[in-house]
């Protein structure tokens, strides 16, 4: 692919307004993550009603990520951001001047349609201020404001509901979209944009969906799927086990995956992918087991940390394997099939998690996982050869 020559520095100013970016988007997405089902409820949703509310967004991205791949691919890569962002701006607006539960609906889709698209154009094009050498290493700076944004987003966005509603929580912002809008504007056109995306490509399934990088996207997608059921499972377990405290794996998780990220690019920069994402998977699977048997704090707190090890490290090298496996007018497609990956485990893994559970319980379910994630390091040794031979 055609990014940044060797030798180029990292931290210009492109690349440096892109997080800024990210860094609004994702604070935005954080501060009323948690809040959605309650303001479903308070405009007169059935419990139901707000939980479908709730999985809409992700169905919606997950829906719009190959269109959206595939119109970055052809079209103006900052005017793909800027267009997005504005209509998640519109989506905030939306939220705030929502009179009920049928039009919450039609926003909620908006903006995860705008999500899905923004995630991937803003993806692409910040590869075009990233060093080829580095690639790794941008990416998970670049990530970093995410984790922040997950870490103190929702303590955020709870406060500022508290203090004002939450009409005034989701005005504030629709402001805070409308700066990372014009922060966009200030972000320089890549050189040869224009002639690269000269070409129109026929819509059909090679230009929606990067073949190439379906395997990478999938193993990725086990640490999002590794998120889910944590997220959806780690409270009953800890309740069910009696261990007090057990909220802080998360606060323990987010804090390792913050330091991670900051070393965790140049690793996977200077080593081989296989290596990396074997290392990642089984550390990932450890932590899982770890889960499915310890009854003490101390010991779910470890498992936080290497949780935090295995996906800061496995989830920046698979990305950028992705986005190094195609040429330049395919980056969008392959950031978008990266995403799909992980769309498909956070919505598949609590599904599937949760029926396993209800059959043998919280704790066989996490080994079950761990196991699972054993088996797909074996898979993925074996792709891995196969493509060597080829």
């Amino acid at each position: 692919m055609k990014i940044k020559q060797k030798g180029e520095k990292l931290f210009g100013k492109n690349y440096i307004l892109l997080i800024v970016v990210s860094l609004i988007t994702s604070f935005g997405y954080s501060m009323i993550a948690t809040l959605i089902s309650s303001y479903g409820v308070e405009l007169g949703a059935s419990l139901t009603a707000a939980g479908t509310l709730v999985g809409i967004y992700s169905l919606s991205a997950l829906l719009i990520r190959p269109l959206g791949g595939y119109a970055t691919d052809i079209l103006d890569k900052r005017l793909m951001c800027v267009f997005s962002t504005v209509m998640i701006c519109v989506a905030m607006t939306g939220y705030a001047l929502a009179p009920g539960i049928r039009t919450m609906f039609l926003v909620r889709i908006l903006h995860g349609a705008a999500f899905g698209v923004s995630g991937t154009a803003n993806m692409a094009l910040l590869c075009d201020y990233v060093p080829s050498e580095r690639l790794a290493e941008g990416l998970g700076y670049y990530g970093l404001g995410q984790v922040l944004s997950q870490v103190c987003g929702p303590s955020l966005g709870l406060a500022v509901k508290n203090r004002l509603g939450y009409r005034a929580l989701f005005g504030i912002i629709a402001l805070m979209t409308v700066l990372a809008v014009l922060v966009l504007f200030g972000v320089d056109k890549p050189a040869g944009g224009k002639e690269e995306k000269k070409e129109r490509k026929p819509l059909r399934l090679d230009n929606l969906i990067a073949k190439e990088c379906i395997v990478y996207a999938l193993v990725a997608g086990l640490f999002s799927l590794g998120n889910g059921v944590i997220n959806s499972f780690l409270l009953l377990l800890g309740e069910e086990r009696k261990i007090a405290g057990i909220a802080l794996f998360f606060s323990v998780n987010a804090v390792a995956l913050f330091c991670i990220r900051l070393v965790a690019g140049k690793i996977a920069d200077r080593n081989s992918l296989t290596l990396i994402v074997n290392i990642s998977l089984l550390t990932s699977a450890v932590s899982m087991a770890i889960v499915g048997r310890g009854s003490v704090l101390w010991v779910m707190l470890l498992a936080a940390v290497l949780k935090a090890v295995g996906q800061g490290s496995g989830q920046i090298s698979l990305q950028s394997a992705c986005i190094k496996r195609v040429d330049a007018l395919r980056v969008g497609v392959a950031t978008s099939t990266y995403y799909i990956g992980a769309d498909i485990g956070q919505g598949l893994g609590p599904i599937v998690a949760g029926k396993i559970s209800s059959l043998v319980g919280y704790g066989k379910m996490f080994t079950c996982l761990a196991a699972f994630i054993v088996a797909v390091a074996v898979g993925f040794n074996f792709y891995q050869r196969r493509r060597q031979k080829a």
